[in-house]
């Protein structure tokens, strides 16, 4: 399950219905800064949008890839995964979880058309460092 987001109006709407949520099921306000963050300084282009996972996701980027099932468009992966500082505040989404922003460029039939995918999404910490972590 995700967020898309094309606009900013709707980050506004995200923002407004986020404190009718139970604190357990509320979105954590620094993944909606880094989405108003996103909006406003990047392009996303014709088809962009920005992705919030709310599911945990293994390492593999095939999983995200069958997640936001962008067929027949060719999805390339860039190499700048960011990672997001959130408490964990024991609630549902940030339980023994870390965020992580990355990019997607997303290629239309000719390649001069090109539009972005930012997405934001958590790891368990189990999966990045084994049962050690």
């Amino acid at each position: 399950m995700y967020i898309k987001i094309y606009t900013k109006s709707q980050l506004i709407l995200l923002r407004r219905l986020r404190p009718l949520f139970k604190k357990k099921y509320r979105l954590p306000k620094e993944i909606v800064d880094n989405v108003h963050h996103i909006l406003k300084s990047k392009m996303l282009g014709t088809k962009g949008f920005i992705a919030i996972l709310l599911n945990t996701v293994s390492d593999d980027m095939a999983e995200i890839r069958d997640i936001l099932d962008c067929y027949p468009q060719k999805l390339r992966i860039s190499d700048d995964i960011t990672g997001i500082s959130i408490p964990d505040n024991k609630k549902w989404l940030t339980k023994g979880r870390e965020w992580y922003i990355d990019s997607l460029e997303l290629k239309e039939n000719n390649d001069s058309d090109c539009s972005h995918i930012y997405v934001i999404y958590s790891m368990t910490l189990k999966d990045l460092y084994g049962d050690e972590g």
